[in-house]
Order: structure tokens, then sequence, then C-alpha cells
């Protein structure tokens, strides 16, 4: 069996897990949840992009 099949199978099979299972399709979905949440914040904390002319840069 190829990787691209094999792949697709896994996520089928998840996928089907996942929609006849409420606990876990809950977990997952918190999970994803918290992990959006933890990225937003850290890019707001993060440091300006300095921007540089090419006339400087030359210099």
């Amino acid at each position: 069996m190829s990787k691209r099949k094999l792949l697709m199978t896994a996520i089928g099979a998840g996928v089907t897990y996942l929609m006849r299972n409420k606990q876990a399709r809950d977990k997952v979905i918190s999970t994803v949840s918290n992990m959006v949440k933890k990225n937003g914040s850290s890019s707001r904390t993060a440091r300006p992009r300095v921007e540089v002319s090419n006339q400087e840069w030359r210099n």
C-alpha cells in the first residue's frame, strides 16, 4: 500500500472514530482550542518587525 493511501486510511479511521465517540471528539476540540489560544497570545507579545530601507543597508 502506498504511503498516501495509508495516510488517507488513517485519517478516515480517525474521523470515523471521532464521529462515533462524543467524549473523544470533545477532548480533541478542547485541545485544539487551547493550542489556538496559546499561539494567539504569544503573537501579541512578540517584538514588532523592523523595516530597513535599501539606502541604509548599502551604507
